[in-house]
């Protein structure tokens, strides 16, 4: 009887140690209640059912081991080293694991933290020098492709995997193709960083073109051909939509112009009355080339999007392919 009382204390005791959920799910064998007699024979296989229950539901694995359901019912533990995460595995338990860093990423793992840093461009071994953090990719379903009233063949724009394609299959007189966006009212500021293949000359320029859609005039402010070099054109066209025919123009030369051939940060800005257009080569310092009225050829600034218009071409048989890889369109 002594034992008994030993082994029913013993298990009063482990219940009420084991008040947590954990421990409130264990099942007994033997159910006792006030008034009965004390059976060795059951008090036994409740005291040894409640340890094998504890046993399952104790904590497994080493200390600071992140515990985890085996399936089977059981637990047990990963431990993780400084940096590291659980990762799954499908139909497998987690594992314990770090993160890989990717081309211009640099990872340092501490106790209890995880620092991801850029390293530089992207590529892992160059300069930035195309600002690739100010990149706003553009999405070719914002867009609406507007083109002279006979488009140039093939005139296309589509999405890429980098941003905005506008194409043409080749590039006869007086065509152009529009991909164009509404413009805010009051002080606006549209940035773009683009890249031309195709023929250039005197009047086959890459633009940022802005167009009156009740008179249907546009102007194009744009960087092209002169001889064997470079120039700002701001060019004036009407017909059709506003891009059939050339209304004449303003030029600008200078050796520090970039060549369209290769990618080149733009910016148009209204300020009040006032249209000016700046050129960058690293996204962050524009450099302010033309200011123009805003209402010098147009009286609705309507819309406004990058665009290609061939005028007086040398070469109309070529392909043309205006990539867009940001675009920034903000009131200010």
């Amino acid at each position: 009887m002594y034992r008994t009382s030993i082994i029913a204390s013993t298990i009063v005791a482990l219940l009420g140690a084991g008040s947590t959920a954990a421990y409130a799910q264990c099942t007994l064998p033997n159910q006792l209640v006030a008034g009965d007699v004390a059976d060795a024979t059951k008090v036994t296989a409740n005291f040894s059912a409640l340890a094998n229950c504890a046993d399952d539901e104790a904590p497994a694995g080493p200390a600071n081991a992140i515990q985890y359901n085996t399936g089977d019912g059981s637990l047990d533990g990963a431990p993780l080293a400084d940096g590291q995460t659980l990762i799954g595995s499908t139909g497998n338990p987690p594992e314990a694991g770090t993160l890989t860093a990717g081309p211009g990423i640099a990872i340092t793992n501490g106790p209890g933290s995880i620092a991801v840093t850029a390293t530089g461009s992207g590529t892992g071994s160059s300069v930035d020098w195309l600002n690739k953090a100010a990149v706003v990719k553009p999405m070719a379903s914002a867009f609406t492709m507007q083109t002279t009233t006979t488009p140039p063949p093939g005139a296309a724009v589509t999405e890429t995997a980098r941003g905005m394609l506008l194409s043409v299959s080749s590039a006869p007189d007086n065509r152009a193709v529009m991909a164009e966006v509404p413009l805010p009212a009051g002080n606006w500021q549209a940035t773009m960083l683009a890249v031309y293949t195709g023929p250039a000359s005197a009047f086959v320029v890459p633009t940022i073109t802005v167009r009156d859609s009740v008179l249907n005039r546009a102007i194009s402010f744009s960087v092209g051909g002169n001889g064997g070099g470079y120039r700002f054109d701001y060019t004036r066209s009407s017909g059709g939509i506003g891009l059939n025919s050339h209304a004449g123009d303003v030029q600008v030369t200078d050796a520090g112009f970039s060549t369209p051939s290769e990618p080149a940060w733009v910016r148009l800005a209204r300020n009040g009355a006032s249209l000016t257009w700046s050129f960058s080569r690293d996204g962050e310092n524009f450099t302010p080339v033309y200011t123009v009225s805003a209402a010098d050829y147009l009286t609705n600034l309507s819309t406004i999007g990058p665009a290609m218009i061939f005028y007086q071409p040398t070469h109309p048989g070529w392909s043309a392919g205006y990539h867009v890889l940001s675009w920034n369109l903000a009131s200010i």
